[in-house]
């Protein structure tokens, strides 16, 4: 795979749960200057490297006005649609990514520091119990990780009875759609993004987080 780091998609499958929600990413491979991708959940990434190959960089990713809903009934789908355009306390959602069955995913725009990153936002306003701490312990697991393969958590917050995680954003394309685009990866690449998610998984190991969720839909 090429480098890969923590990030999130639109697949809309479970990624984001509890530990299998950290971002994380290698870095022997090329990152494709496609439209800006963030897999199923903020999981696994790479950070590219003026050495990398432009096209072979990879990430893999483990999250105002019309914020109202109170039911956890909502779907991904229609929380990305709602909140889209919003602001969620200093984060405007510029715009809506994917998600999995925890939360929806949104490239925003932090106005406190003028940086892009990646929101994922829990399902259902005002969510309790198991939902909410799971979705803690996902960002608690996240944010024990420090490597340049793995999406970094910047930190996590409640605004309006909205939970959120706060993730740094993976511009680039995940490995299904690579695939999908341009057909199987040559073998080189393949040795390569395989190395650069073992890597992230073995520093994730050291600090006692289990992804279960490696995934190509989860590596950019």
């Amino acid at each position: 795979m090429s480098s890969t780091r923590r990030g999130t998609d639109g697949s809309g499958d479970d990624s984001h749960e509890a530990d299998s929600a950290i971002p994380t990413a290698a870095s022997h491979a090329p990152l494709m200057p496609e439209q800006p991708v963030v897999p199923d959940d903020p999981t696994v990434i790479r950070r590219p490297t003026s050495s990398d190959p432009v096209e072979k960089q990879i990430t893999v990713i483990s999250g105002g006005g019309k914020i109202l809903p109170t039911s956890n009934s909502i779907s991904t789908n229609e929380l990305g649609q709602m909140l889209e355009g919003e602001m969620l306390g200093p984060l405007r959602l510029d715009k809506f990514i994917g998600g999995g069955g925890m939360g929806a995913v949104f490239r925003a725009h932090d106005t406190n520091l003028s940086r892009t990153v990646a929101v994922k936002i829990l399902l259902g306003r005002g969510s309790g119990g198991d939902l909410k701490k799971r979705f803690q312990l996902e960002a608690q697991s996240a944010a024990r990780l420090d490597h340049e393969n793995i999406a970094r958590v910047f930190y996590v917050g409640e605004h309006d009875n909205w939970n959120y995680i706060v993730f740094e954003y993976i511009d680039g394309i995940n490995i299904r759609d690579l695939v999908h685009q341009h057909g199987p990866l040559l073998i080189d690449d393949v040795v390569n993004y395989t190395l650069q998610v073992a890597e992230a998984l073995h520093h994730a190991s050291r600090r006692d987080v289990v992804h279960r969720d490696i995934k190509p839909s989860n590596v950019l």
